[in-house]
């Protein structure tokens, strides 16, 4: 594959016979294409490339719905800056702006998944609701429920012991993105804690707690959570451009949590 210019240096043809003898010799299977950038040049971990891709192919697919505009085609430039970044594994901004998540470790010393301090962001929500604790904390436990309040949620399949599979729908024309994930924190009618297993693409970790008020009739519903944003920084405030940041899909859930757990209440009586 010929190597983009305008802007990227190209190979000296020394390198380049290099580089064709490596990949003839099968060094190259099963990873992300060469390109000149690699070395102290990548500066996008594995991961964020791969989301960079996800979230590039599904703005530049979102461009192309409806009538031309200026939106459709900052989202078409959005799009290919992505798909380049997934690409080359260069992001000009991190370079600007001094920073490199190509180095991170993934795991902790203890092998969990390791949630970056450096650019982890740390989201918390919370609303009241018209019904016990004990109710809530119920629907919430029941994992294949969260489906039908978690908007972006397409699916939750519980596994063996307090682990659980998830399937999230991303931006849209963007294909699905899975993890698992895995209860480390729980107290009964109050409160519970997770995090993601296995090297998730989308790694964080959260929890929901359950406060009950005015003599247990009202519920204080707090959803924490930490989280590197899919591709980055970058990818979070591009997120949050098109309506699509994590904190806004929590408030709008919890929306939609407290309002079917109400009409069940007003059912009831």
């Amino acid at each position: 594959m010929a190597h983009m210019r305008g802007g990227i240096r190209t190979t000296p043809p020394e390198r380049r016979q290099r580089s064709a003898q490596q990949t003839s010799n099968g060094d190259s299977m099963g990873q992300w294409p060469h390109s000149e950038l690699e070395g102290t040049s990548r500066n996008v971990g594995e991961k964020e490339r791969l989301v960079s891709g996800l979230i590039g192919g599904g703005l530049l697919l979102h461009s192309l719905k409806g009538p031309f505009s200026g939106l459709s085609a900052i989202k078409a430039l959005l799009g290919l800056a992505f798909v380049q970044r997934a690409f080359t594994g260069h992001c000009a901004a991190y370079e600007m702006l001094g920073m490199n998540t190509h180095d991170q470790a993934d795991t902790s010393a203890i092998g969990r998944p390791k949630i970056h301090s450096a650019r982890a962001i740390k989201i918390e929500r919370s609303i009241t609701i018209q019904r016990s604790a004990k109710d809530l904390y119920a629907f919430w436990r029941q994992l294949d429920n969260l489906p039908t309040i978690m908007s972006q949620v397409r699916s939750v399949e519980p596994r063996e012991g307090r682990r659980s599979h998830w399937v999230i729908n991303t931006l849209p024309g963007a294909p699905t993105v899975e993890w698992n994930a895995e209860i480390i924190n729980e107290v009964e009618n109050e409160r519970i804690g997770w995090t993601t297993v296995d090297g998730a693409t989308v790694e964080h970790a959260g929890s929901v707690r359950f406060t009950p008020l005015n003599d247990n009739r009202q519920t204080r519903v707090t959803v924490t959570l930490h989280y590197d944003p899919p591709a980055g920084a970058i990818g979070a405030a591009i997120a949050d451009l098109f309506g699509q940041e994590p904190g806004q899909k929590i408030a709008h859930d919890l929306e939609r949590f407290k309002e079917a757990m109400e009409s069940r209440t007003a059912v009831s009586q």
